[in-house]
């Protein structure tokens, strides 16, 4: 079992760098935070255009987020990030394609609250914008983007 966690903590570590890496070719300033012992509560802090965004990469095996893997601290993180006048936190979720999709806390809070345990590809695609969009988007339509899923 150690082995399998050690692997499945690479893939998510690459991820997270690539995900950096593709933000700042995309003009954001993207830092990818350190794994420590006590955990952290997201693993990318992004800027751009003077909006900070707090973001948590998260690999979905089997095309399938699992809603457990929302953790306390990022829920509580992420909360008062958004309640300090942030942007809300969000998910970036990688499927077995490669495409990766963009969702906030917000949603996928209200989905656990109502009993759901995960949500498959086309739940994710459909609340979710592609990060190719996500990055494209001017602040303005980001928020706008926003206010949809988190109102």
């Amino acid at each position: 079992m150690k082995v399998v966690a050690k692997v499945n903590k690479l893939v998510g570590n690459h991820f997270e760098q690539e995900f950096c890496d593709y933000l700042a070719e995309h003009g954001f300033w993207a830092h990818n935070m350190a794994q420590t012992a006590a955990g952290q509560p997201a693993d990318v802090v992004a800027v751009k255009d003077g909006i900070g965004y707090l973001i948590d990469c998260k690999v979905c095996e089997n095309d399938r987020f699992r809603l457990s893997r929302i953790e306390e601290n990022q829920e509580t993180a992420m909360t008062r990030w958004e309640l300090c006048g942030n942007f809300p936190g969000l998910f970036a979720l990688k499927l077995t394609d490669g495409s990766v999709w963009m969702i906030h806390l917000g949603p996928l809070l209200a989905l656990r609250t109502a009993g759901v345990s995960s949500i498959n590809a086309e739940k994710i695609r459909m609340m979710g914008l592609e990060l190719e969009r996500w990055v494209k988007l001017k602040p303005h339509d980001r928020d706008s983007w926003s206010k949809t899923f988190c109102d």
